[in-house]
């Protein structure tokens, strides 16, 4: 269920790949959902996701992410799942660029479970 709710939310994304990760991005906002390299290791946009569960509660938002991975990309996934961004341990938001993943990377279309496109 949170899988297909997830997918509802993050509808009409894009698929990029740049530099070895790949990238979830929402075309219409710039924002970014999901990055994961291709050794598996998973960053989030901790805004997105938090702005995500004040509409859909979750009890651990790092296993839901790394579980929407799993089931949305057909890349590699390790046990490594961060935030970008933790309130007085680190803020690494300035290290994803999303605006030079869309304009030096590869749109990429693959997913493994496409929600079925309604009028």
């Amino acid at each position: 269920m949170t899988n297909r709710v997830i997918d509802t939310y993050v509808k009409n994304f894009s698929t990029y790949y740049h530099d070895g990760w790949y990238w979830v991005i929402i075309p219409s906002t710039n924002e970014w959902v999901v990055s994961v390299g291709k050794t598996g290791y998973i960053f989030f946009n901790s805004k997105f996701w938090s702005d995500f569960s004040m509409f859909y509660p979750v009890e651990d938002l790092t296993k839901t992410v790394q579980d929407w991975v799993i089931y949305k990309l057909d890349t590699p996934i390790s046990k490594h799942c961060y935030p970008d961004f933790v309130n007085d341990d680190y803020d690494w938001t300035h290290e994803f660029n999303v605006t030079e993943v869309i304009n030096e990377g590869e749109l990429i279309s693959f997913c493994k479970h496409d929600p079925p496109i309604l009028n």
